[in-house]
C-alpha cells in the first residue's frame, strides 16, 4: 500500500473516548497521545494558543516520518516550547486540512457513481463483482450505494470524487491528460494490450515507480480497469500503408466513454453519420476509425467493405482510475483499510479479464461473418514506433520531474507487457 500526500489521516489504533481525550490542556516540554480528530495544526493550536505546525514537524521528524501528515491515533508526540524548535512555514495553511477518522458506529456508507450503462461490462463484469467482494471482505462494515442521481458525464467523475459529490468512481484516464501525464502510457501507440494485460501492467508501474511520488495526491487511488486496446478499421480497398498519414489524421472520440454505452447504438450511429457523413466515404475516401471490436461492431464501424488491420499492442489503450475520495477513505478502519487494499490493486487489474472477453466474443462473432483481417507490415510498425518513441520521450519528462527513473520505469512497463502476452486472446 502506498502512502498519499496530503491524504486525509486514518485511525490506526482504537482508544476508548476517555484515553483519547484525557489530555484537553497541552503544557510544552511534555509528550501527547494522538486521538482521534487530531491533526498537527489542532494540536499546535492546544499548545501554543496559535497554529505552529512546523513547530511539530521539527520536533518529532523521527516519530512522523517522511509524511508528517499521517497521523495514528496513539501515537506519542513531543511538544516543544517555542523556543526549543525553530519554526518552519505553515503547511497546511493552503492545504485542506486532514482528519483522524473516529471509530465507526456503524457501516460506513460510500456512494459509488458509475458512469456507465448498468447494462455495460465495465459494471456488470468487473466494478460491480469487485463492490460486492469488498462488501463481503469487510463483513458489511464498508458498503457502496448508488448516489440519490447517477452522473453519466464520463468528463465530470473525477470532479465528482475530490469535490465530495460522490464517494468514489472510476475515470476515464484519458480525461486526466493535464493532472495526471504519466496515467496516459498505455494511451501512447504499441504501449497497450488486451485489457488484463494493459491494467496489470500499469499497476504494476504504479506500484514500482509511480506511488513512490506525489503524482496522485487528490484521491485515493483504489486501482486500475483497462478497456482492450483499439486497431485499425478501413475500407478493405484501402489498406493501411506507411506514410499515408490516415492514423495521424484520426480524430474519432473514445466511443464507450463517449455515449455508445449510454445513448446507445443507434444514436451514436446517427451522430456519427453527422460528424463524418457516410462511414465509407471521406474528403479524399479513407476514412479511419481507431477502436476496439466490440465497439466498432456496436458503432456500425464494421461494414461488409470494412476491415479491420490488427495491431498486437495497439494504436491506444484506454483505461481507468478506480478512485475514492480522500475524506471517504478517512471514515473506513484501518482494518478494512487494509482488507480493501488487500483485494484490490493487481487483483482489482485482474478483473478487466472480463472486457477481454466481452471483446473476443464480438470479434469472434465478426469473424464468423467474414471480417477481413490485416496485420501491419514492418514500415507500419515502424512508423507506430516511431510516435510512439516521440510520445514517450514527452512521459519521460513529466516523470522525470518527479524523480522517477523514467527509462527504468519504461522498460520495467514494456517488460511486463511482454510477459503478459500470453493474455491476448486473438493472433
Amino acid at each position: 500500500m502506498f502512502t498519499l500526500k496530503g491524504a486525509f489521516l486514518s485511525a490506526a489504533l482504537a482508544l476508548s473516548p476517555a484515553v483519547a481525550f484525557a489530555q484537553a490542556t497541552l503544557n510544552c516540554g511534555q509528550s501527547y497521545t494522538v486521538a482521534p480528530g487530531d491533526t498537527l495544526t489542532k494540536i499546535s493550536t492546544r499548545a501554543y494558543g496559535v497554529s505552529a505546525f512546523g513547530v511539530l514537524v521539527e520536533a518529532n521528524k523521527k516519530a512522523l516520518g517522511d509524511n508528517p501528515n499521517l497521523l495514528f491515533v496513539g501515537q506519542k508526540l513531543m511538544i516543544p516550547c517555542r523556543g526549543a524548535a525553530p519554526v518552519v512555514a505553515e503547511a497546511a495553511a493552503t492545504a485542506p486540512e486532514p482528519v483522524v477518522a473516529a471509530p465507526n458506529d456503524g457501516p460506513v456508507l460510500l456512494t459509488f457513481n458509475k458512469a456507465s450503462d448498468p447494462r455495460f461490462v465495465i459494471n456488470t463484469g468487473i466494478i460491480e463483482p469487485f463492490l460486492q467482494r469488498l462488501e463481503m471482505a469487510t463483513e458489511g462494515r464498508v458498503r457502496f450505494v448508488d448516489p440519490p442521481m447517477m452522473n453519466r458525464d464520463p468528463q465530470a467523475q473525477f470532479d465528482l470524487v475530490t469535490s465530495g459529490q460522490v464517494d468514489a468512481a472510476y475515470v476515464f484516464n484519458g480525461y486526466l491528460t493535464e493532472s495526471h501525464p504519466l496515467l496516459q502510457l498505455p494511451m501512447i501507440p504499441l504501449m497497450g494490450g488486451s485489457a488484463e494485460q494493459t491494467a496489470v501492467s500499469l499497476w504494476n508501474l504504479h506500484d514500482r515507480y509511480l506511488s513512490k511520488s506525489d503524482y496522485f495526491s487528490d484521491a485515493h487511488l483504489v486501482g486500475f480497469v483497462a478497456a482492450p486496446t483499439s486497431h485499425i478499421w478501413h475500407r478493405q480497398v484501402d489498406p493501411i500503408v506507411a506514410g499515408d498519414g490516415r492514423i495521424a489524421r484520426n480524430d474519432y472520440p473514445v466511443p464507450y466513454f463517449d455515449g455508445l454505452d449510454t445513448i446507445g447504438p443507434k444514436r451514436v450511429q446517427d451522430r456519427n453519420k453527422e460528424k463524418f457523413g457516410n462511414h465509407n466515404e471521406d474528403v479524399d475516401g479513407k476514412l479511419t476509425f481507431m477502436m476496439a471490436h466490440g465497439a466498432a461492431r456496436a458503432g456500425a464501424i464494421w461494414t461488409p467493405e470494412r476491415g479491420v488491420t490488427e495491431v498486437e499492442n495497439g494504436i491506444y489503450t484506454p483505461t481507468f482510475s478506480v478512485i475514492i475520495s480522500n475524506e471517504a477513505w478517512a471514515r473506513i478502519s484501518s482494518t478494512d483499510q487494509q482488507i480493501i487494499t488487500a483485494l484490490a490493486g493487481l487483483a482489482l487489474s485482474q478483473r478487466s479479464a472480463a472486457w477481454d472477453a466481452f471483446d473476443n466474443g464480438h470479434r469472434q462473432i465478426m469473424l464468423d461473418g467474414g471480417l477481413d483481417v490485416s496485420y501491419p507490415d514492418g514500415p507500419l510498425l515502424r512508423e507506430l514506433e516511431e510516435a510512439a518513441q516521440a510520445k514517450l520521450a514527452v512521459w519521460a519528462q513529466e516523470a522525470e520531474k518527479l524523480g522517477i527513473p523514467s527509462e527504468q520505469a519504461i522498460a520495467s512497463y514494456r517488460a511486463n507487457l511482454a510477459s503478459l502476452r500470453y493474455l491476448l486472446i486473438f493472433r
